[in-house]
């Protein structure tokens, strides 16, 4: 019998269960990924132009802009922050959620290549996806996006970067970001819920994972933006609209539903979905009818439908 009634249409995740992340097994990852992303290619009607853009501390940072074809009048914008644990690089499985997206809701998207840990520890990533923020607001004209419309969306640590990014606009009074949205979202490093005791060996993702994931993301310690990185500690009033998903045997689940809590004290609008029969990444299998389903509320949360 199994230990995590998974649903039947997310079984090809099951085998998909580790609790180390070794030096190797994050290059090999990163380097297979970079490789398929390299050779990927968007679905019909779709453009993909490559930037080079100033992030932390003036370096580099890539990201790439998704539009379709034929778009004439200006879009609104989504800024798109893949997760991978603040160490993994963004994969195909990615860029179909994103554009999968475009396609239905009209934005064009900005996916932003933020460099990762253990090289580039807190705050670089956060910083690079600021700058990513900025860029689009100054660059509104030359991209043709409404820079008075602009969405942040992202996945797992992307989650935690993207509320890092809304509250670093919130406080430096940036751009303002109009909806977020929020897959499974990392957010409490002090790692204390009943959800993380539980889950220490699901699929995808676990509370072994989780830990070792923290250790490397904040090794050079937080330099007193604490909250921006574990926004459970930080005052969520004014935060944009929001949407959260949760899974159900995720050790992420139970900070992504108090998380949720926060921002509805806070007089934030929020929607949180708490998925069942769910593990970590769950929307990697498009073809399962229950990510079929979510797809459909995203949709309509970023298109202002619900």
């Amino acid at each position: 019998m199994d230990k995590y009634t998974i649903d039947s249409e997310l079984a090809i995740l099951k085998p998909l269960k580790f609790t180390k992340y070794s030096t190797m097994r994050l290059m090999i990852a990163n380097g297979v990924f970079l490789f398929t992303m390299f050779f990927s290619r968007p679905r019909r009607g779709i453009r993909v132009k490559k930037y080079k853009i100033h992030g932390f501390k003036h370096q580099l940072v890539k990201v790439l802009v998704f539009e379709m074809k034929n778009q004439k009048e200006k879009a609104p914008g989504l800024l798109y922050i893949h997760g991978g644990g603040f160490q993994i690089t963004g994969t195909p499985v990615h860029v179909k959620m994103v554009t999968n997206l475009m396609v239905e809701t009209g934005h064009k998207v900005v996916f932003i290549q933020y460099r990762l840990a253990p090289k580039h520890p807190f705050p670089t990533g956060l910083e690079d996806c600021y700058h990513a923020l900025s860029w689009m607001k100054e660059h509104a004209d030359y991209l043709n996006i409404d820079g008075n419309d602009i969405s942040i969306a992202g996945d797992s640590a992307g989650g935690n970067l993207s509320i890092g990014v809304s509250l670093l606009s919130r406080d430096r009074k940036g751009p303002e970001i109009k909806k977020m949205l929020l897959l499974y979202p990392v957010v409490d490093m002090r790692q204390q819920t009943e959800s993380i005791r539980l889950f220490t060996d699901t699929p995808m993702w676990n509370s072994q994972l989780n830990k070792s994931m923290w250790s490397t993301y904040l090794k050079n310690g937080h330099f007193n933006m604490l909250p921006y990185a574990s926004p459970s500690l930080a005052e969520v009033k004014g935060l944009p609209k929001t949407y959260i998903e949760t899974a159900e045997f995720d050790c992420l689940r139970d900070e992504g539903i108090e998380f949720g809590t926060r921002l509805f004290e806070a007089g934030v609008d929020v929607r949180v979905f708490h998925t069942l029969g769910t593990v970590h990444g769950y929307d990697a299998v498009f073809f399962s009818d229950l990510v079929k389903g979510l797809n459909k509320e995203r949709v309509a949360f970023l298109k202002g439908d619900i």
